[in-house]
């Protein structure tokens, strides 16, 4: 399908739908040239999964490399992952149908392996029928070898990495522990949604994981290269925009990836020939009484106290000191110790979060989505 607006908001496209990034590429492609493994964080959605799919874009592009990228989101258990990454390893190294169905029977005969096609998008899938943790272990071991084997490079992206967490009495972490180690071909770029947790998984001496790959933290896009983007996409598609404009935009969601690629997305949609002030509010506006369903449902979902907390944080911009008198005062809140107890139980629910990312020594707490942290000030 030809694309007819220059902000996506769901796919990686191509480089030229892709905003900067430029030192962050130069800095990930030269750690895995030199033989280390990454993993990705930040808050949600500024970016991650772009980036990672424009790392192995330009990896793929390269002789004797196969990126090859899996989310594991929906995975429930160990055999749910070996499942997803063979059917990944395997279509990427064999082209063809009867190679696949050759080498998964070499391979993977005892499993008994079924060739499908994922329901949603079409993809071709392996399903082995692997049930112990032995078989896991072995199942992933002959994956391992079919790698290191090969001539090339490999360089695998699992996205939503922290999903392991949940699994049940999961030794996944180890295995994959000894292969960061022993296999020499082979680079691993993990990310995830759940940053705190992600990096507990790298950065704790407890984990299974500890100091195996680079830690590389993501930020938000500097402000005058995503200005650039902008204005250069509006004055390809020759529709005006002012500087103004776009000044409005980049302050309005805080350069934060996917709600600056959401508002151009739509604002270049209900463009004609210019963008006027006007046409922006409206554009704002919409998007805020479009989700205000969701919002008044959260209300529903959290006990007064939750709300009235996460109500004064979108109020503020963020707040450094939550517990502090004056904050109380101000917004009627009760107890310290309640405030606690709602502080922590937002920030379980992924409503909240907070901001380690300035010298500050304590963090500022802060709306996760922004779109709720705009609808909280109409209020």
């Amino acid at each position: 399908m030809p694309i007819i607006n220059p902000f996506p908001i769901v796919n990686y496209v191509s480089p030229e739908y892709f905003c900067d990034r430029v030192q962050e590429t130069k800095d990930m492609m030269s750690a895995i040239k030199n033989g280390r493994s990454l993993t990705l964080y930040s808050i949600r959605r500024l970016g991650k999964t772009g980036l990672v799919h424009h790392i192995l874009h330009k990896l793929n592009k390269q002789k004797n490399t196969q990126a090859i990228y899996i989310d594991i989101f929906d995975t429930i258990d160990d055999t749910q992952l070996v499942n997803a990454l063979c059917s990944a390893v395997i279509f990427a190294i064999e082209k063809k149908e009867a190679d696949v169905l050759k080498t998964v029977t070499k391979f993977f005969g005892k499993y008994r392996p079924k060739l499908s096609f994922d329901s949603l998008t079409g993809s071709p899938t392996i399903e082995l029928d692997i049930v112990t943790d032995q078989e896991v272990k072995v199942t992933l071991d002959t994956l391992m070898k079919i790698i290191a084997n090969q001539k090339g490079n490999f360089v695998i992206a699992i996205d939503e990495f922290q999903q392991i967490n949940y699994y049940s009495n999961s030794r996944i972490a180890a295995t994959i522990r000894s292969y960061i180690q022993t296999i020499d071909n082979l680079r691993f770029i993990f990310s995830g949604s759940e940053k705190d947790l992600l990096v507990d998984m790298f950065s704790s001496p407890k984990q299974a994981l500890f100091r195996t790959t680079q830690l590389f933290p993501l930020y938000s896009i500097p402000e005058e290269p995503y200005k650039a983007y902008i204005a250069f996409h509006f004055k390809k598609g020759m529709k005006k925009i002012s500087p103004d404009v776009i000044d409005d935009i980049i302050v309005w969601t805080d350069r934060h990836t996917y709600y600056t690629q959401y508002l151009c997305h739509r604002l270049y949609e209900r463009t004609g020939k210019q963008v006027t002030q006007a046409i922006l509010d409206d554009t704002k506006y919409q998007i805020l009484k479009e989700n205000e369903g969701v919002f008044i449902n959260y209300r529903r979902l959290l006990t007064h106290q939750q709300w009235q907390l996460i109500v004064a944080i979108g109020k503020e911009n963020g707040v450094d000191a939550p517990t502090s008198k004056e904050f109380l005062r101000k917004y009627k809140l009760g107890a310290h110790s309640t405030v606690r107890r709602s502080l922590k139980s937002l920030e379980e629910k992924q409503l909240i979060y907070a901001d380690y990312l300035s010298e500050a020594e304590r963090p500022t707490y802060r709306v996760y989505d922004l779109f709720l942290s705009k609808w909280i000030k109409t209020l």
